[in-house]
């Protein structure tokens, strides 16, 4: 079946932008593990003509927050113009654009009324024409033209309050807390990851993004550069900014994990757009651990073993894995002692462990510490 598709950006600028998106690598999909292109719109409109697809973009607040500073006439750099190509390819594959994370996000940071303006701003985004976004995105235009903003006056989805707390960020929060604090202990490499297994089993529950975070962070050797920021900072206040943004990423591949769960109740297949590639490396390591079709249990296992063994090598990542496979059999055995973890709890816990990153510390030497960053 053959269909003619108008499309309103013309193809050789729609060219240069897959080329631009597909270098820096700002997706994951799921079609790269089919080897299918998640970069040309074709994917997306053939899906949609013959298969009744739908497609939404999750977006990270890198990316939202590129394309309002684009709005607000900042000088572009290289990431506001990636910002602009991934909104071409939102806009031209007729994809729901899910922003709530990243308001989540704004709001937890500022307040309920910021995250709303932000909204009803991106809504406008969203009504430009896509042409203005491709200029953009391809050096043909170098500043935003207010007169171009396109007009909304729909209804969204309003949120009560998006500086509350939610659920999702306050495990992740307390993982990435637990990591930090591990990660600032003068317990050996293996004793560290070891001691995150035991209280994820026993305080909190198996996250599998915290757990492959705190894999690939604590790992020796590990490529830890942009994790954790100014985590050995003097100003400890700082340091815990560092965790609740890495928090946020957490919160956002959980949030993107729930939708492809949801896959066949919804009929959507979401794409989680971010211009930070760990988390993306992250995400993908997931995707494989929750694959359509599969034994979920069985694909976590293998995805877990992969990544004990690549960070580990074979000793420490066979001991890693025996400890994660132990842990899980005693949960499983006894599920009454699967703790239900309450906001109260998890708030104790946050308090426990901030109190802990809060204490002076030393820093390291230039040279000294077992990640590269890299």
């Amino acid at each position: 079946m053959q269909a003619l598709v108008w499309l309103p950006v013309d193809n050789p600028t729609l060219d240069v932008i897959q080329a631009q998106l597909r270098q820096r690598d700002v997706f994951t999909t799921g079609y790269e593990r089919v080897g299918v292109d998640a970069y040309d719109p074709a994917t997306y409109l053939h899906d949609q003509l013959l298969e009744e697809t739908s497609f939404g973009f999750r977006y990270d607040r890198n990316v939202l927050s590129r394309l309002v500073e684009v709005v607000q006439g900042k000088p572009l750099s290289e990431e506001h113009r990636v910002a602009c190509g991934i909104q071409v390819l939102a806009q031209i594959t007729e994809a729901v654009v899910e922003p709530n994370t990243a308001l989540y996000e704004l709001g937890s940071g500022c307040s309920h009324a910021d995250a709303e303006e932000q909204l009803a701003l991106f809504r406008r985004i969203d009504h430009t024409h896509p042409q203005h976004w491709a200029d953009l995105a391809t050096g043909r235009a170098d500043r935003f033209k207010a007169e171009r903003l396109g007009d909304w006056e729909g209804n969204s989805a309003r949120e009560d309050n998006y500086a509350k707390r939610l659920n999702r960020w306050s495990a992740s929060y307390a993982a990435c807390l637990k990591i930090a604090t591990l990660e600032l202990s003068e317990m050996g490499a293996e004793a560290r990851m070891l001691e995150l297994i035991r209280w994820m089993e026993e305080d909190l529950c198996f996250l599998l993004p915290g757990l492959i975070l705190a894999n690939r962070y604590l790992a020796p050797n590990s490529c830890r550069g942009g994790l954790f920021k100014q985590l050995r900072s003097q100003d400890r206040g700082k340091a815990l900014k560092g965790i609740r943004n890495q928090a946020w990423d957490l919160a956002l591949i959980y949030a993107w994990m729930e939708d492809c769960r949801n896959i066949a109740t919804t009929g959507k297949i979401v794409i989680l757009a971010s211009l930070d590639r760990r988390l993306h490396s992250i995400a993908r390591s997931v995707l494989t651990a929750i694959e359509l079709g599969r034994d979920e249990a069985i694909t976590t296992q293998q995805t877990i073993e992969r990544e004990f063994f690549s960070a580990w090598g074979m000793a420490r990542g066979q001991r890693l894995l025996g400890a994660w496979q132990a842990a899980q059999s005693r949960r499983q055995s006894h599920p009454e002692r699967k703790r239900v973890l309450t906001l109260e709890d998890a708030r104790e816990i946050e308090k426990f462990l901030e109190a802990q990153i809060l204490l002076p510390v030393t820093p390291l030497p230039q040279a000294a510490g077992n990640g590269q960053h890299c």
